[in-house]
């Protein structure tokens, strides 16, 4: 069996092995790699061909022995197939990524000026797309160009913003390289990260009804060209919705939300242990965390204190793939915990009739009354919940 991989500098966030395995039967690893030894294992013979990502696009092209007609216009490759003659032909399947992500998603840059943000070889690609199609204006942002962080105010006009680079990308998810409320202009904006499924640009976006996309469909749609280069095969196109489909499903975390005593954390247990998920209870960690239970954190340190370590325990866990997580029911009374919930989750509302919630060691449900909670709790309850489940008939799932 044929081995392929994907070379890159830091690859822990990566999902391409599971898409790839979506479109054939080969090996495929993650080959993470120091600058100082890529060529080496670009040339190595173990592999019958690699991706290539961040920060190797260009660099790879310069090592090949041949150049699609893309790749050498774009200049930047990120497929590289060992020939049977010994050469490295290089191949751009990025340029198809992007065009259909806009396609996919109807994002029309024609007579658009559109922002890149980054310089790269993921810039170079899609600068090339926006070019092809019409985009009035393309201005690149860099750190150190004629056009940067410093005075990009001046493209505060921009219609269409697109992010290539790395920042809010995993681990270090909730940065944004712009904020999208200075472009009073907007119509559309893409982020090229996958991981998470939502970054703070896409969710600040998608806040102000911006229409938006996160990049795993590039990625997803790059991997079946590239698939299709590794195998010698055609591969319906209609295969990339299904296997975007499958990635989300099997990478998102499903977070259950609720009052407190609605059963979250019963539920979630049975919920990880079908799908052959981890599970993770918030207030298991925060109890871990300060060393006492939750009760005591409230009357030593206040619910203020308490707080703040719940954000930060839900931040810890939400950056993570594929869990179930459990949350305090008082999860919805900061709206900064909305953001961390929804880049990676798909939020499960828990209802149970207030007359069965469960009370002990809940310091909040022995205080206020349980109607006046609810009152103040649902409408963020609906509001952050892609559904819910009803759990007053005490059935498993």
């Amino acid at each position: 069996m044929k081995k392929y991989g994907l070379i890159g500098e830091k690859l822990a966030h990566s999902y391409s092995p599971l898409i790839h395995s979506k479109f054939g039967d080969y090996e495929y690893e993650l080959c993470e790699v120091s600058e100082d030894k890529f060529a080496d294992l670009l040339h190595s013979e173990e592999y019958a061909g690699f991706n290539v990502t961040i920060p190797y696009k260009i660099k790879a092209m310069e090592l090949c022995d041949e150049l699609s007609d893309n790749a050498a216009r774009i200049g930047s490759v990120n497929t590289v197939i060992h020939g049977d003659d010994g050469k490295l032909r290089g191949y751009n399947t990025d340029y198809y990524g992007f065009s259909y992500l806009l396609k996919r998603n109807k994002i029309n840059v024609a007579g658009e000026k559109c922002l890149v943000l980054g310089s790269g070889g993921a810039s170079l690609t899609v600068q090339a797309v926006l070019q092809d199609l019409g985009a009035k204006e393309i201005v690149v942002i860099s750190r150190k160009g004629p056009d940067n962080y410093e005075n990009i105010s001046r493209h505060f006009d921009a219609g269409i913003i697109i992010n290539t680079t790395p920042v809010g990308m995993y681990p270090h998810n909730g940065r944004t390289p712009v904020n999208v409320v200075d472009f009073r202009e907007c119509t559309g904006v893409i982020d090229l990260i996958y991981n998470p499924n939502r970054t703070r640009l896409i969710l600040e976006a998608t806040a102000r009804s911006i229409p938006c996309a996160g990049g795993l469909e590039m990625l997803v749609a790059q991997a079946k060209r590239a698939s299709e280069l590794f195998q010698g095969i055609t591969i319906d196109e209609d295969d990339i919705d299904e296997a975007v489909s499958e990635v989300t499903s099997e990478t998102l975390n499903a977070i259950l939300i609720g009052m407190p005593g609605a059963g979250k954390t019963m539920l979630g247990r049975q919920m990880a242990k079908r799908m052959g998920r981890g599970f993770i209870d918030i207030d298991d960690l925060i109890e871990e965390h300060e060393g006492m239970s939750i009760p005591e954190i409230f009357a030593k340190k206040g619910e203020g204190y308490f707080r703040k370590v719940e954000t930060e325990m839900l931040e810890k866990a939400c950056i993570e793939r594929g869990l179930v997580i459990a949350t305090g029911g008082g999860i919805v009374k900061k709206k900064i915990n909305y953001n961390i919930i929804k880049q990676n989750g798909i939020v499960i509302w828990i209802k149970r009739d207030l007359n069965k919630l469960e009370t002990d060691g809940r310091p909040l449900s022995q205080t206020m009354p349980l109607e006046q909670m609810y009152e103040e709790r649902k409408d963020a309850y609906s509001y952050w919940s892609d559904f819910f489940i009803n759990n007053n008939e005490d059935k498993e799932l």
